[in-house]
């Protein structure tokens, strides 16, 4: 069983390195729905976190290798022009915007019994908002979005549908940044409508 722990988080330190190296060498393939995705870092880099967490929290002890790797990655990621670029950030606010859009067509047609939400919307589309709200919580003000996703999962709750976990199931280890702390809260900005 922890063989298969350590091979986890192994292969999502891969999926991690993987994810912010294509995010940087394919800035300019980069789409809200496509192959490469501005959010993709974060959405491979909050489930690694919730490995460790888990792996911590039933005992085990992380190599110093996955602390290296980690934190090597997570040095890429923060480069001035991912992480520390201001365009980067701002991309990341429209993706979001662009899955609350999305999300919310999605509820609005399961609500209206024209569809499952899972033939709507990519599964882990509700997931990958949670990550980017609590990701983009120090850059932006996210109170309007995070109140819209809000009545939207409390939209599927009364029509008896299931809303996917949220990000703040994910634990945090020791020597990690939290995983996820909540659901921020946005501000929208008018003209930043759809998908890309």
């Amino acid at each position: 069983m922890e063989s298969q722990k350590y091979n986890d988080i192994r292969s999502l330190l891969h999926r991690y390195g993987t994810a912010v190296s294509e995010t940087r060498s394919h800035a300019r393939e980069r789409s809200s729905f496509g192959r490469y995705r501005a959010g993709a870092p974060y959405f491979e880099q909050y489930p690694l976190r919730a490995a460790f967490g888990e792996a911590v929290a039933a005992g085990m002890t992380l190599s110093d290798e996955f602390h290296r790797e980690y934190d090597l990655i997570t040095r890429e990621l923060a480069a001035p022009d991912l992480e520390g670029s201001r365009a980067y950030r701002e991309e990341l606010y429209r993706d979001l915007v662009s899955y609350i859009e999305v999300y919310r067509t999605a509820v609005s047609f399961h609500e209206l019994g024209m569809g499952s939400l899972s033939d709507l919307a990519p599964p882990s589309l509700r997931q990958e908002i949670g990550i980017l709200l609590c990701e983009l919580k120090k850059d932006f003000s996210l109170g309007d979005l995070e109140c819209e996703v809000g009545m939207l999962d409390a939209t599927l709750r009364a029509a008896g549908s299931e809303v996917q976990p949220e990000t703040g199931d994910m634990a945090s280890a020791e020597g990690y940044p939290d995983a996820v702390a909540g659901y921020p809260v946005l501000v929208r900005k008018k003209g930043w409508a759809g998908a890309r």
